[in-house]
């Protein structure tokens, strides 16, 4: 019999002759942005332990305010890898191109569960350990933690994973089961939806913006019991803060929710077991169902794509029609417009959240106008997730068919920018919207407001570019979807440098913002100093979006046109 080590060998070995094999310039390329990933990394690990020793500094009320800090972190965390074990679990599961194989082999169901369990939870879980993992350590660090703090970290961590994993395989064995074929994307992206529904309405019962207002309380005790309450009981965030906290703190360890902790992922590991052995030859058999194809048929869709593709090429505007109507036609992707439409309400919804009446006295519109500005933060990070589901993953979208392409009459460049095309109207959309109703909302300024779809319109351009390019540089042309190719390591990586773009456009803009505003609010003059470092920083810029949106699409089409074609 097969064992679950032989099944996982492959992946690895995969992986490993994906860098042995590439030539000088890939090795070169690949090891210069995995520097910068972990330098990224290491950035974050430093600014989360700067943040945790500057709450903890504060007398009486820090500690305790990281306390539920950690409880929200490992909250949301959960959630987030709840929803994400569903969506791996549905394709490693039931519509991975290799069950066909592997279930005609001498392989125990026991040993295809667990090695698939352990693919699932590796896909979906490692990004959350890279960014949670910092934040983790800074607390050990901060609180001068000792060696149990750590052990606790490493036994704990597992068990955090698994159940999430096993819900996540326990609920995608239902949703086949219960739901046609083609309908279970379209019930999946549903679960999405209500997954962050309801990661907000928790997130707004626990109420974190009154934290930061402290007068809003009747007196410090009230603050206090506010910032003390525990997040649910039977959860395991909060089984696992409590244990981390008292490691922490020195203080006797919480065995009974150590307990719960372990003996819940068991129990769980069990029940995902026994129904996955009941149910998966029916949901392996609904899976294979074909798909409705009637938003692709739609007449209107014709219309719109006839006057959007004019300016390109014929070539061009045949690959553009393809992939959208691919888009419509699989539920997979088009009912992810509902879950980004669900994150742009989110984010809407916690600007108006914020409590802007702490900005008192002369200086509330300054305080609100830099508060609007840093808002553009949050808009280059939703556009930068946006782009690593939809755009990073364009290229691999073509899977094993990429060689039709390669023998068409298309140039590399063209089939990039016909990849980057139908993309950049939703960035610019979901960007201006953000950034327009985030500055209204904080009651910023017009020229604010100005500055801020100036800018929204520049990072849609610039971010669109890397990931179209990078993309292409690191295509995934056997993943069987496209959330696989967004959260690898590529993906993670193409996260790290638009956020890089985004904290740079930023910097460029702080000084130009700062000269306007106070020239409009504290009566400060517009010196010609201050008007050549206007402009230059404006122009720069504009000079390195338009570059991010340029340069990775050409440099990409150069690294995909001399990849050997995809084995079939």
């Amino acid at each position: 019999m097969i064992t679950v080590r032989e099944l996982l060998w492959p992946r690895v070995q995969g992986m490993r002759n994906q860098f042995v094999r590439s030539s000088r310039a890939e090795k070169i390329t690949a090891s210069f942005f995995l520097a910068f990933g972990l330098l990224f990394w290491v950035g974050i690990s430093a600014m989360f332990a700067w943040f945790i020793s500057e709450f903890y500094a504060i007398e009486i009320i820090g500690p305790i305010v990281l306390r539920k800090l950690m409880e929200l972190l490992l909250m949301s965390l959960f959630a987030l890898l709840c929803f994400s074990n569903i969506v791996t679990a549905l394709s490693t599961f039931y519509l991975s191109d290799d069950l066909e194989l592997l279930l005609s082999l001498p392989i125990s169901r026991v040993t295809l569960f667990v090695s698939r369990l352990i693919e699932t939870m590796s896909q979906s879980s490692w990004m959350a350990l890279a960014f949670g993992l910092p934040v983790l350590g800074a607390y050990g660090l901060t609180y001068s933690a000792g060696p149990l703090y750590y052990i606790l970290v490493l036994l704990i961590l597992p068990t955090f994973l698994v159940i999430p994993a096993t819900l996540g395989v326990s609920i995608a064995t239902m949703l086949v089961t219960i739901f046609p074929a083609r309908r279970i994307r379209e019930a999946l992206a549903g679960v999405g939806v209500l997954c962050l529904i309801a990661i907000f309405v928790t997130l707004r019962m626990l109420r974190p913006e009154r934290l930061a207002d402290a007068e809003s309380f009747e007196s410090v005790a009230a603050y206090v019991a506010e910032i003390q309450t525990p997040v649910p009981v039977l959860t395991p965030p909060r089984w696992a803060s409590e244990a981390l906290m008292a490691a922490l703190l020195d203080r006797p360890l919480p065995m009974l929710d150590l307990a719960m902790l372990f003996t819940g992922a068991i129990g769980l590991f069990g029940i995902s077991r026994w129904l996955t052995a009941w149910l998966h030859d029916t949901g392996r058999s609904r899976a294979q169902e074909a798909r409705s194809a009637r938003l692709a048929k739609a007449g209107w869709l014709d219309a719109v794509l006839a006057v959007w593709t004019r300016p390109l090429s014929p070539e061009a505007q045949a690959l553009v029609t393809k992939d959208v109507k691919t888009f419509f036609r699989d539920p997979a992707q088009w009912t992810q417009v509902f879950l980004v439409a669900s994150i742009v309400a989110i984010a809407i919804v916690s600007v108006a959240s914020l409590p802007l009446d702490v900005f008192r006295g002369p200086w509330m519109a300054a305080w609100v106008n830099a508060l609007a500005f840093l808002m553009l933060a949050l808009v280059g990070l939703v556009m930068a997730a946006l782009a690593a589901r939809f755009q990073f993953s364009a290229v691999s979208s073509e899977g094993r068919g990429f060689w039709v392409v390669r023998t068409s009459p298309l140039t590399a460049r063209q089939f990039l920018w016909a990849k980057a095309w139908p993309g950049l109207p939703p960035m610019i959309l979901v960007g201006e919207i953000l950034a327009v109703s985030s500055t209204r909302l904080l009651g910023a300024s017009d020229i604010l407001t100005g500055v801020a779809m100036g800018t929204a319109l520049l990072m849609a351009l610039g971010i669109s570019g890397i990931a179209i390019g990078m993309g292409a540089i690191w295509p995934d042309f056997k993943a069987d979807n496209a959330a696989r190719v967004a959260s690898g390591p590529a993906g993670l990586l193409f996260m790290a440098v638009s956020v890089s773009l985004v904290l740079l456009v930023l910097a460029l803009e702080a000084a130009p913002v700062y000269f306007i505003l106070s020239s409009v609010y504290q009566d400060s003059p517009m010196t010609p100093t201050r008007i050549g470092v206007t402009i230059g920083c404006l122009l720069l810029t504009s000079f390195v979006c338009l570059f991010a949106a340029i340069w990775p699409i050409h440099y990409g089409a150069r690294r995909l046109w001399d990849r050997e074609l995809p084995n079939g």
